[in-house]
């Protein structure tokens, strides 16, 4: 209290005409409307330029809110989508519902990598779905939490998805070499097809896993082998797995009726 009297008696002279200017400039603005004008524009300009730096910065936090809801409103058209097309005559797909998940955890350089999601079974993720993206095939699910799943990624030694040459339709096994997490080994492709690189592969639908024509990758490199009877083939990967950072988790609606059919015959 007394070093607030000792800075008014020091500065009272001060403090005194900062109040009259004050009082003076109120009165100028609230009777002169062009002065009142000029400080309301320039005012208007500070604030707003403050305001926006102020949203933008709210923006940027929030990026991570909207990005989900996003990869939601994604999924949720994708399965509508999907859902369409299986029920036309003409286009006879197989029914798949997705359900969009943020990658949590991920490994590229081991020999077996796995992926952890943000989602579990309380958001309807069971063992065996599917993993992709808008940009190919990242994985199977092999365990799973109430609030979190455990996914094998492609980039594991016990992984083996079924998939073809778009240009020639034959069908072979992805698999991976374990060295680069950019590409992917195709095997099964007999050495009398014809083929070419920079030829697409994608998922073939066989299986109850993925739908049919998801693009996986291009052919890199391919060289005939003359003990197994097919060729040895690399393929560039369109996912960077480095850089995952979310996926579509995918159910096939028909999948039961599938197997249930091939384990009769089987029996």
């Amino acid at each position: 209290m007394q070093n607030l009297i000792r800075f008014i008696r020091m500065y009272h002279f001060l403090l005194l005409f900062l109040i009259f200017q004050s009082i003076s400039l109120t009165l100028i603005i609230n009777n002169n409307s062009y002065q009142n004008y000029r400080i309301i524009k320039k005012t208007s300009e500070y604030t707003g330029f403050i305001y926006s730096i102020s949203q933008n910065i709210k923006d940027y936090f929030q990026l991570k809110e909207v990005n989900t809801y996003l990869a939601n409103e994604n999924a949720k058209l994708l399965t509508l989508i999907n859902s369409v097309e299986s029920k036309t005559i003409i286009n006879e797909k197989k029914e798949f519902d997705f359900i969009s998940s943020q990658v949590i955890n991920n490994t590229v350089s081991k020999r077996n990598n796995f992926i952890t999601l943000n989602k579990g079974s309380f958001h309807g993720v069971s063992e065996g779905m599917g993993l992709i993206t808008l940009n190919g095939v990242v994985g199977i699910v092999h365990s799973v939490s109430n609030k979190f799943s455990l996914a094998m990624s492609i980039l594991n030694k016990n992984s083996s998805i079924s998939v073809k040459l778009n240009k020639q339709n034959n069908a072979g096994s992805l698999k991976w070499n374990g060295f680069d997490y950019r590409r992917a080994s195709l095997e099964s492709i007999p050495n009398h097809v014809n083929i070419n690189r920079e030829d697409t592969i994608s998922t073939n639908g066989f299986s109850t896993i993925f739908p049919k024509g998801i693009d996986i990758g291009t052919i890199n490199s391919y060289k005939s082998n003359s003990e197994t009877g097919h060729y040895d083939i690399i393929i560039d990967l369109f996912i960077d797995f480095n850089k995952l950072n979310s996926v579509y988790i995918i159910e096939s609606v028909d999948s039961f009726e599938q197997l249930n059919l091939e384990k009769i015959k089987n029996d």
